[in-house]
Order: structure tokens, then sequence, then C-alpha cells
């Protein structure tokens, strides 16, 4: 009510940025949440539209190949786009740490951790989709754990095939503080950031409910759920927020109720590029031959990394498993 009215410097930089960030938001909602195969179509699209109704000078640059829109995140201070890598600092590696708590940053990784933050912040539950292997889980655990405010306290669950409602509700339950009469949440000041891996994987009932779901949707429907020692009272939960990771469906993974999905922001994590396995590898290969070896040899880091990922690429287009001969997973 009492804030300074908006400079004229302030207003002609937010009438310069409101169309790139609406575009930006395009990108990251709906065209978010396609497969990889889907994004250069998406992209194709996108482009073809900006044309036909005139705004081409504000979509992102097109240099990146079928996927540039995705590439690029719009700078509101600077008033463009620049490149995921350029909004972190340069990452030094510590050739010391486990290899298994190495996290080196991508665009990938960049662009997903952006995304989850901003939608956090915002109190929007989101749910991560992609294969085995895309670095859903890894992410958001690392947000999660080390990038968000204090307030943020995150709570880890893992579903499986034998996951009930239960469980789900008991171990919940377990976390909350009681705050008044009937209304439970996190200690005063805090709010659960729930991360829930592999959510579709309960099994289905004869009428395809999931119980740990189904309890998931009560609650963002209603805002609770019931005890289940009588007199039954309801449980009102306060301040939670749940970010879901799970594959497609298929191997164990159920399809979810759409009545639980619409309660999420879909984010979709696409096969890792080329040049994000080349960043990840190099990056660690080149610490360690550099702490213990040459400089000559510490050199050809990035020449095995390039010839390791080629036979990879090799092997997976060409030497396909068979049940008799399945080398590879």
């Amino acid at each position: 009510l009492h804030q300074e009215p908006l400079t004229s410097q302030e207003i002609s930089a937010a009438q310069k940025a409101a169309l790139p960030l609406w575009i930006f938001s395009m990108i990251w909602s709906a065209c978010a949440t396609v497969t990889g195969p889907g994004r250069p179509r998406l992209e194709t699209f996108m482009r073809q539209k900006a044309k036909e109704c005139d705004f081409v000078k504000h979509m992102p640059p097109s240099d990146k190949g079928s996927t540039s829109m995705y590439e690029y995140c719009f700078d509101q201070d600077e008033l463009k786009w620049v490149e995921w890598m350029r909004t972190i600092p340069e990452y030094v590696p510590n050739p010391d740490a486990p290899f298994s708590q190495v996290i080196v940053p991508t665009a990938d990784t960049v662009r997903y951790a952006y995304v989850i933050d901003k939608l956090l912040l915002s109190d929007k539950h989101v749910l991560c989709v992609g294969d085995t292997g895309t670095g859903k889980t890894l992410n958001v655990m690392d947000k999660l754990s080390n990038h968000m405010p204090e307030t943020y306290v995150p709570v880890f669950m893992t579903f499986s095939a034998r996951t009930s409602a239960n469980q789900t509700q008991d171990f919940l339950d377990s976390k909350m503080d009681k705050r008044r009469k009937g209304v439970f949440g996190p200690p005063s000041g805090r709010k659960y950031a729930v991360l829930i891996d592999d959510l579709n994987m309960p099994l289905r009932e004869k009428y395809f409910a999931q119980p740990p779901i189904e309890l998931l949707r009560q609650w963002m429907d209603h805002d609770g759920w019931y005890e289940r020692k009588p007199p039954c009272a309801f449980r009102t939960i306060q301040d939670m927020i749940i970010v879901g990771c799970m594959g497609p469906p298929g191997g164990g993974r159920n399809p979810v109720s759409n009545r639980m999905l619409r309660h999420f922001n879909f984010l979709s994590f696409s096969d890792m590029s080329d040049e994000s396995c080349v960043r990840i590898f190099d990056t660690i290969l080149g610490a360690t031959l550099g702490k213990s070896f040459a400089p000559e040899i510490a050199e050809l880091s990035s020449a095995v990394t390039a010839a390791t990922i080629s036979i990879y690429n090799t092997v997976r287009a060409d030497l396909l498993p068979t049940p008799a001969k399945s080398h590879y997973t």
C-alpha cells in the first residue's frame, strides 16, 4: 500500500521484459512436459508461431541445435537471453571427495534446479518424470538438502510395491507437531518439502486405486486426513509441499490417477545430452588425473572422456541386449 511508484526506467525495463518472460514461462510450463523426442518438434512449432505472430526477436537464440529454446534463461537484469551455465559460479571439483557425492553442474541440472526452486517457493507441487538415469532423484535431493531457504525442511520417502496407506500416514504423522486442536504441521516457522521417490510404484487395487497415493490426494483436496483410531477425528495438515519423482508406467510402475496428477506441475527429465556427459566425466577425471599424474597425462582427460562416451553410444545403438544376452542395462 505504501510502495514507491515505479520510475520511468523501471517501467521501461518491465515493458522490455514482459514478452520474453512470457515466452520463458511457456517454455518451462507447457513445453517442459514433453519427452526428449518431442522437444525438437515443439521448438519448430514455437518458432513458426513466433514468425506468424511477429515476436521472433523476443525468442531465445537458435544457435544451440534443435532444442535451443531450452538452453537459455532470460536475465531480468541484463534484459537478454543467457546460457544456463552463465547463471551459476564456475564449478571447481574437489578431487578428494567420494565419487558418489560429486555433483557436477550441467545445463540440464541448472535449469531443472532453477524451475523447481521457483515452483517450490511459489507453493506449487512438482512432479519430475523421466527414465532411469536422468538424474531426477539426485537433483531434487541436492536441491532440497543444500539449496533451499532454511525455512524449508526436507523429508525423504521412497514408495515401493508394498507401501501401504497406513505406513505413509504413520510416517508423515510422526513428523508433525500439534499446533492447535485438530491442526498439525512442521515446527513453527518451517515448511516440509516432502520428496517421494518412485511415486507410482504402489500396487493398484481391484478398482485401480493406489492407497498411498489416494491418501496424499485426500490431503491435497481437503487439507488433511482422518485418524484411524476412534473417534476418527479429522487432522488438518498445514505447511507441506510435495515433490514427486517417477518413471513412465511399465516395469513395475503403474499409471497414476489423473485426480492426483492434476495437483502437480510436471517437469520432464529427458535423457542426458552427450555434452552434459562429457562435462561431468571430464570434470571428475581431469581433477583426479591432475592431482595424481603429470600435466601431460592430465591433458588426456578430454580425449579419454570423448572416446569412452562414443564407444558407449555405439554399444547402446548397435549391440542391443537380448533375453539370452542381457549384457547391459
